[in-house]
């Protein structure tokens, strides 16, 4: 009585270890696929994601160094405005000469301060402006270094998957797991099988 129950209980679980590893083999064949899809997209959106962020960052230097050069040349004509305010001034003041107590130039002067003033005008204008490049540049130059530290933290990132642009083994793990979970079904169901065909012995 018990070699029956013994044989039948191994057939039943060797009938289960199959349903197991073919439910698992349907299962699990298509998530390791479905994960290894995945995987490979991850790293290409990474990789996409480094490229534009060098991109921008590259785009943020070319930036910074045509700033540089506009503020470089805002305060030249600053300077030049300002000497050439100085130069009109003194033509101004020139023109106040005085020749036998009268002063045929002196109608140019008012010409010639009013002159002077718009290039001092000009001048301080210029030097805002300046100073306002230099501001922007600080600015662009800081969001250039931030793009550069996103671009070395998403390379990190894309290198700690560690896949290199494929996507790791999964199924042939996952075939593996299901081989081993195999045997012991095998093994099961032909134990059963031998216990049943085995003919009984009389007490």
């Amino acid at each position: 009585m018990r070699r029956p129950l013994l044989a039948w209980s191994l057939i039943l679980y060797g009938v289960l270890g199959f349903a197991l590893v073919l439910g698992g083999a349907m299962i699990g064949l298509e998530l390791a696929s479905r994960i290894e899809r995945l995987a490979t997209t991850a790293d290409g959106t990474l990789a996409a994601a480094v490229r534009s962020t060098d991109a921008a960052a590259d785009a943020f230097t070319n930036v910074d160094g045509s700033l540089s050069e506009a503020e470089t040349s805002a305060a030249a004509a600053g300077a030049l405005a300002r000497d050439a305010s100085g130069t009109l001034a003194s033509l101004a003041r020139a023109m106040e000469l005085s020749v036998f107590g009268a002063q045929p130039l002196l109608p140019l002067a008012g010409e010639f301060d009013a002159s002077a003033e718009q290039a001092s005008a000009l001048g301080e204008t210029l030097d805002r402006v300046g100073g306002s490049l230099g501001a922007t540049r600080t600015d662009v130059t800081s969001i250039g270094t931030e793009l550069d530290e996103l671009s070395v933290q998403l390379a990190g990132l894309r290198d700690a998957n560690g896949s290199g642009g494929t996507a790791p083994p999964l199924r042939p793990f996952v075939i593996l797991l299901l081989s081993w979970l195999l045997v012991p079904a095998v093994g099961g169901l032909l134990a059963g099988l031998a216990l049943l065909r085995r003919p009984r012995t009389s007490p």
